[in-house]
């Protein structure tokens, strides 16, 4: 069985108009002709991308007055990356690109001219036929990256590490992980550090050399989430985005609240449950502002861009459009998770209201042009470990034996200890 190697997205330009109605159908147009779904046959049709497989995107335009209907076929082995200027037709992709090119060079429906602004030639509200955009595929086992983990110690004891490495050696998923696994479709490489549904507080340690995943401590034990009902452990694949620094020593000026020191957190809120240690891939929609004592903790909201439902996800308003009452669940479970614990509730900027996926964007890129001052020694690390294997301008370089001799010097790997049970405890908690 082949499994394609594109994932499709297609983007539409949208001038201004009440009336102005775009709708998108993506299908595969087998060799003899045959039209099957994009979703869920594209996992299970057979056949070699380059046996004359193609995916047809249909663009439908309803406008109050006109009507018009467009189809391009792009054959998969010519379905490549397409950045933002290529999009706007100013780089050359040569010519297995021309489907895609004519495509984009479609006019707007209204005035028959290729409309760039909000409003085309003749000054009235018009629709540019959409443009295709289209990332390399990259699924959850597969990153690109050629990443494996290396368990150190025995699980559910303070031993337990998780090491990365590549095919040159060991590396900081905090530091030598890429921010982006394709920059111009903002696909962002996260780290997974605590898998729906459990409960031990596994995170990036931000102050060891080579910054391994490693359970929480707190007075000497092991940290476990409680469980919340009607909530079991976290409620979403929990996790950090690479080359990102909250810094403490930064006021926010959309919270007025400091950093909090960490790599920026992601809930990623598609269906399958991940590994602790995966590098998934996942886009940003939107993110929320968690005040956690006195520092900024923006928690932001993404799904993997392998999950059924990632084409019909684009900004934080489709989640509760297509999962309704799950981004209020969330808020509720970061508004109580401490009260078990005895502490007060968390609070909230911005009253718990999600910001969309464009301010989410600009957070992200704030929290990374951080990390590149704290990893090129030009902010105060704090105690951090910015020690790194490929960071080009980092001012603390690991050669790859000393990263080696780091992984080496950790303890065994053992086998596990059993949990507590009382990690399975409920807790009720009512809010006043």
């Amino acid at each position: 069985m082949m499994k394609t190697a594109v994932m499709v997205m297609v983007a539409c330009i949208v001038c201004h108009g009440v009336d102005n109605i775009v709708k998108n159908n993506i299908t595969l147009v087998l060799p003899d002709g045959r039209l099957v779904p994009w979703w869920p046959a594209v996992t299970s049709v057979s056949g070699d991308p380059a046996s004359g497989i193609k995916v047809r995107i249909t663009t439908k335009v309803n406008l109050a007055h006109n009507r018009q209907t467009s189809s391009v076929d792009i054959p998969i082995k010519k379905v490549g990356v397409m950045r933002d200027e290529q999009i706007a037709g100013t780089e050359d992709r040569g010519d297995d690109s021309e489907e895609i090119k004519d495509h984009i060079k479609k006019p707007c429906v209204t005035c028959g001219k290729t409309c760039t602004d909000e409003k085309n030639d003749s000054g009235k509200p018009g629709v540019r036929v959409p443009t295709v955009v289209v990332w390399d595929t990259s699924t959850s086992q597969y990153t690109g990256l050629n990443l494996s983990v290396i368990e150190r110690g025995s699980f559910n004891t303070p031993s337990y590490h998780i090491y990365y490495k590549n095919e040159d050696g060991p590396l900081s998923p905090f530091h030598d992980i890429p921010l982006f696994s394709n920059e111009g479709n903002k696909i962002f490489n996260m780290v997974v550090e605590v898998p729906r549904w459990t409960n031990a507080k596994m995170e990036i340690a931000t102050k060891e050399p080579l910054n391994p995943i490693k359970q929480d401590v707190k007075k000497g034990k092991l940290r476990f989430v409680a469980n919340c009902f009607p909530h079991h452990g976290y409620i979403w694949n929990y996790g950090a985005l690479p080359q990102t620094w909250e810094d403490p020593s930064h006021i926010d000026e959309a919270t007025g609240c400091k950093g909090d020191n960490d790599p920026i957190d992601v809930c990623e809120i598609g269906y399958r449950v991940a590994k602790r240690g995966e590098v998934i891939q996942v886009k940003v929609l939107g993110t929320i502002a968690l005040i956690d004592e006195g520092e900024t903790d923006w928690k932001l909201i993404a799904i993997d861009v392998n999950d059924p439902l990632a084409p019909q996800l684009s900004d934080i308003s489709d989640v509760e459009k297509h999962m309704p009452g799950f981004l209020k669940a969330t808020v509720e479970w970061f508004r109580i998770y401490k009260i078990p614990d005895g502490k007060p509730e968390n609070q909230f900027a911005f009253n718990g209201v999600a910001k969309d996926r464009d301010f989410a964007h600009k957070i992200i890129m704030e929290t990374h042009e951080a990390w590149q001052n704290l990893v090129e020694g030009k902010s105060d690390a704090g105690g951090l470990s910015t020690s790194c294997v490929s960071v080009p301008n980092s001012a603390s370089k690991l050669s790859v034996p000393e990263a080696q001799s780091v992984v080496e010097e950790s303890p065994e790997p053992s086998p596990g200890q059993p949990l507590d049970p009382k990690v399975d405890l409920w807790h009720y908690i009512s809010l006043k």
